[in-house]
């Protein structure tokens, strides 16, 4: 194809067609609204008379050749770009070369030729648009109705190109002297049309100038930057412009808003004064800054944002440096200008005058405002201010960091508070969140300076110890915050009481990491709360698999609530006089499919933490109740006997729990002052809302009994005021009865505040015949312990009172004697 010859005479030399391709690329026309140019149209004349008078491969030379040379008259600097226009030139070149040969062979008429010349440069014209096309659409997201525009501009240069060749053609072949008129012509043509699109760009430059006051004139800071920014990028065909505003108060971070080509919006990024780098290169009134001929600094200022040459300003008020401005890289290629440096500098004086007249610097003052709320948010607790699990678990990597530089250690200590579910309930989730608040501030007061208090969520609370000398620090500190807790609190006029297990976690050197340390706290605080709440514990090798089990219990225990794998025993409350029974305690038992009979012990624990106590609290309520109901039909006749059900906190704290209890024994059958409900001395001075509770059971005939009276911290006055039927002696004191030297001044003095109260009084865990005869010689009657009788099935527990009560026997002292002396003999 290259070596078909001329189409016609007379022959041109093909570098005489080489000022003709270099005009039309040095003065190309313009399309569209952008400065971006093309050379479509006065490269078709060109073209029309090198395919009638020079070979296909002198035509491809020679446009080659004026290509070469205006990229190099023009600076561009893009190798890429250059290779990609070459390809593109050689390309449509050669297929417009073949439609010509193709539809006109060798002494056509005149005719078959201007139709082939026409065919073939509507050949290259199609493609060089369909590729100017592409391209404008990826790199510059026109709307449809611009890019419209764009290739109707570039269709009608092209036309007037094809044209004004035909006319050259014509002239060339009638009268070769006819050329320099000709040349006349389209010199007066390109010097009248490129002095109208001087005059669209001044009024496209003014236009852009007026949208860009309009968008920083908006209340919307950060739409208003980066239409600014798009409409710049736009005009000065750039692939970045970015706008950097300084801060007023010295301390305080700049903001900068960056639109690029092909890339998402970053706006108002928080910079350090540090990474100004454009600052540093910048003029005031704005300068062009080239990579190839600036400093180092600015070489790497250019390269950190990708473009070869770039355009700054320094946005300079009356008192101070308000910002900078920068737009940078053009997308064809070619150069700033002079032209380009005018309007920018224009720009920067428009955007200077509204950041100095405030408008944009309130705005953005209160927007730094709330950024930095934003910031704070982010890494603190809403409700306490306290740190968040984000912020917490970055101190304690940095402060791990610290510690193996000082040869120091730290902790970490995991804070849950015990049974908040039953504040939510009993006083409503406005008071829960005051009782967290509170507990915070009482956390900040027990904690040193360089320690750090966070919560994780919900009634999750943790603490960051650094600087520790020893592990025994942390164990002062989880006292002190232990102690601290145990105060009660005043939330909305009510005094609550709150207590807290917690977890702490040591660091070891080298081997720890924020993560670990977390989890072996959070290990920790759980076996607090498997070794009864109200505690900390230091975390231990093997934890994890205690919780393994934990988590294993809990998940058994569900399943055997489901299948009704739990029994009730019962234990007598005996007359220690007569040996008579007088009353029964439930008590549940679990029937383990593969441990057998397991006591409470094991699991009452679990099911108060798991919140399971509450279902499995309403199941021996209603088997007590309907056991003691069939107790009574079958002792007719007799003193009627009483059944106790012991409550746990998580009960008694719930909203409806006077209604659920009373609606129990209602469906029972059972008669109300039937019924005693046991608790403990903490439960009842927890709140005021339990007096109330137990208030209102009260007055419906449920009596009510203190266990294990004598380990809290009642005093006379205040037990007066509590509703009490009966107190229970706890253990530790009826064992002092059977010491060698016993001590009965506890027992003597709980003997007469009950009498002086005018409250029943049973004595718990009787093991010996001795302590019976103390107790019987210090006034209390009543009791109930292994010696007396085990807990028993119901079957068992019906033919001991079809006996009438336990023996006589187990209620002397010689008798027990006479039994030891036996056992040992045996």
């Amino acid at each position: 194809m290259w070596s078909l010859p001329a189409r016609s005479t007379p022959h041109i030399v093909w570098w005489a067609l080489v000022p003709a391709f270099l005009a039309a690329e040095l003065f190309p026309l313009t399309i569209g609204t952008r400065r971006r140019t093309t050379s479509l149209g006065m490269a078709a004349g060109p073209l029309i008379v090198g395919f009638m008078f020079c070979t296909p491969l002198e035509v491809l030379g020679a446009y080659a050749s004026g290509l070469t040379l205006a990229a190099a008259l023009r600076r561009e600097h893009s190798l890429r770009r250059g290779a990609f226009a070459l390809a593109q030139v050689a390309l449509l070149t050669a297929v417009a070369a073949v439609v010509v040969n193709a539809l006109t062979p060798l002494n056509s008429t005149t005719r078959q030729e201007w139709v082939a010349l026409a065919v073939a440069v509507a050949v290259f014209v199609t493609g060089n648009l369909a590729i100017v096309a592409a391209g404008e659409a990826l790199q510059h997201q026109h709307a449809p109705g611009e890019l419209r525009r764009l290739l109707l501009h570039g269709a009608a240069g092209a036309g007037a190109g094809v044209c004004y060749g035909l006319v050259v053609v014509i002239v060339i072949r009638a009268d070769v002297r006819g050329l320099i008129p000709a040349l006349l012509l389209g010199i007066g043509v390109l010097v009248f049309y490129r002095a109208y699109t001087r005059e669209r760009h001044e009024r496209d430059a003014l236009e852009f100038l007026h949208r860009a006051g309009d968008a920083l004139g908006s209340k919307e800071v950060e739409s208003a930057l980066v239409q600014l920014l798009r409409r710049a990028r736009t005009m000065f065909d750039a692939e970045i412009a970015q706008l950097t505003m300084y801060p007023s108060t010295r301390g305080e971070k700049a903001f900068r808003t960056t639109v690029r080509a092909n890339h998402a919006d970053q706006v108002m990024e928080a910079v350090d004064l540090t990474q100004l780098d454009d600052l540093l290169e910048a003029e005031s009134s704005g300068v062009i800054i080239d990579r190839s001929k600036s400093s180092p600094a600015a070489a790497e200022m250019l390269s950190r944002r990708g473009v070869d040459e770039a355009m700054v300003a320094l946005l300079r008020g009356e008192h101070r440096m308000l910002g900078s401005l920068l737009v940078g890289g053009h997308s064809d290629g070619r150069h700033f200008d002079r032209g380009d440096l005018q309007l920018f500098q224009t720009l920067a004086v428009q955007t200077t005058t509204t950041l100095e007249n405030g408008r944009m610097d309130r705005s953005m003052a209160r927007l730094t405002e709330l950024q930095e709320q934003l910031a704070h948010q982010a890494f603190h607790d809403s409700l306490t201010n306290l740190a968040n699990r984000t912020l917490f678990g970055d101190r304690i990597e940095h402060a791990l960091l610290r510690s193996a530089r000082a040869g120091r250690t730290l902790a970490v200590l995991f804070i849950d508070v015990d049974d908040f579910k039953g504040v939510n309930d009993t006083f409503g989730h406005a008071a829960g969140d005051a009782l967290l608040v509170a507990l915070a501030e009482r956390l900040r007061a027990t904690l040193r300076r360089p320690d750090t208090a966070a919560r994780l969520g919900g009634d999750e609370f943790a603490v960051l110890l650094e600087d520790l000398e020893d592990a025994s620090e942390a164990d002062v500190v989880a006292r002190r915050i232990y102690e601290a807790v145990r105060t009660p609190f005043e939330v909305n006029g009510q005094t609550v009481s709150a207590r807290v297990s917690m977890g702490v976690a040591i660091a070891q050197h080298g081997g720890d990491s924020a993560s670990n340390l977390m989890r072996h706290a959070d290990v920790a605080m759980y076996s607090a709360k498997g070794a009864g709440k109200d505690r900390w514990v230091v975390f231990a090798p093997g934890m994890e698999t205690d919780i393994v089990t934990r988590h294993r219990l809990r998940s058994e225990l569900e399943v055997a609530l489901d299948n009704e794998q739990f029994i009730v025993h019962y234990q007598p409350v005996v007359d220690l006089n007569s040996g008579a029974i007088t009353a029964l305690e439930a008590l549940v038992r679990w029937r383990h499919p593969a441990r057998g009979l397991v006591g409470p012990d094991e699991f009452i624990a679990m099911a108060e933490e798991s919140g399971l106590i509450l279902q499995l609290g309403d199941y021996v309520l209603r088997k007590a109740c309907a056991a003691l109901l069939r107790f009574e039909e079958q002792r007719s006749g007799r003193i009627p006997l009483s059944v106790a059900v012991n409550i746990s906190a998580r009960q008694l704290q719930q909203p409806l729990f006077v209604e659920n209890v009373l609606a129990i024994v209602s469906e029972s059958g059972l008669a109300a002052h039937s019924l005693t409900l046991e608790l403990t001395e903490t439960m009842l001075l927890d709140a005021r809302s339990s007096v109330v509770k137990l208030e209102a059971l009260q007055r419906a005939g449920v009596r009510i009994a203190v266990d294990d009276f004598g380990t809290g911290y009642s005093s006379l006055s205040y037990l007066r005021q509590l509703p009490v039927d009966v107190l229970k002696i706890a253990k530790p004191f009826v064992d002092d009865l059977a010491a060698e030297h016993p001590n009965a001044d506890f027992v003597s003095a709980i003997v007469g505040l009950a009498g002086a109260l005018r409250l029943g009084l049973v004595a718990e865990g009787v093991e010996t015949a001795r302590q019976v005869q103390q107790l019987r010689a210090l006034g209390c009657s009543l009791g109930q312990g292994y010696h007396l009788c085990h807990p028993v099935a119901f079957d068992e527990m019906d033919t001991l009172l079809r006996r009438g009560g336990i023996e006589r026997s187990r209620l002397d002292p010689e008798t027990e004697l006479d039994e030891q002396v036996i056992a040992l003999r045996g």
